[in-house]
């Protein structure tokens, strides 16, 4: 693992990630684990760790942080908050995580798909829509429950629903980050952990839950 330089850390980088003031009691953290020890993809993710992940943020990591694949495996279950005994909420910090990483170019390959539904609601007022056969068959369903057809959105909701996302900044952010150039990913929490069998010519994580401590 390529030694750290004092560029790579940010003495602000908890305040800069915590940017809409959603967790203002991470300085409270006791480090007990109990958010690593109940995490799901701790137990199947050595590397993913919410414990060593708030104290990098505290301590100002930006670099592993930011380029790290491991923050993309929370998938927002919240056991973590409901366990934590100074109720530090977890989940709304690696929501605010993610959005910088992805403002910096990291991650990009998990949200660009999605904003493909968004840009067609903001045109039809509907995400998805199937093909010809999934199109007939919602119409057959829909028929015989006595309710139209298809599901008609009207101009005044789709106005309304283009609005918000023009009003609060969203359709700008993403626009941008659809013409940013991705910047790769790694497993760097993986690098450098002492006595681990998974660091051995394998950046693969196992499902050996004595490594995730």
């Amino acid at each position: 693992m390529p030694r750290e330089k004092d560029r790579d850390w940010d003495d602000n980088l908890y305040s800069k990630i915590d940017h809409y003031n959603l967790v203002e009691n991470l300085e409270q953290c006791l480090q007990c684990g109990k958010c690593t020890g109940n995490c799901p993809v701790a137990a199947i993710t050595p590397s993913y760790n919410p414990r060593v992940i708030v104290n990098d943020i505290l301590a100002g990591s930006s670099v592993r942080l930011l380029d790290s694949e491991e923050i993309w495996r929370c998938f927002w279950c919240a056991n973590c908050y409901r366990l934590c005994p100074v109720d530090i909420h977890y989940p709304l910090l690696m929501m605010q995580l993610r959005y910088m990483a992805l403002e910096n170019g990291y991650g990009l390959k998990y949200v660009l798909p999605i904003n493909k539904f968004t840009f067609r609601a903001l045109e039809k007022g509907l995400t998805f829509v199937p093909g010809k056969r999934g199109v007939e068959k919602i119409m057959r369903l829909r028929t015989s429950i006595g309710v139209e057809p298809w599901p008609q959105v009207s101009e005044k909701a789709i106005r309304e629903y283009r609005a918000i996302f023009e009003q609060t900044g969203a359709k700008a952010w993403m626009e941008n980050i659809q013409n940013m150039t991705e910047k790769p990913v790694r497993f760097s929490y993986l690098e450098g952990r002492m006595a681990n069998e998974y660091t051995k010519g394998n950046n693969t994580p196992g499902t050996d839950r004595q490594s995730a401590g």
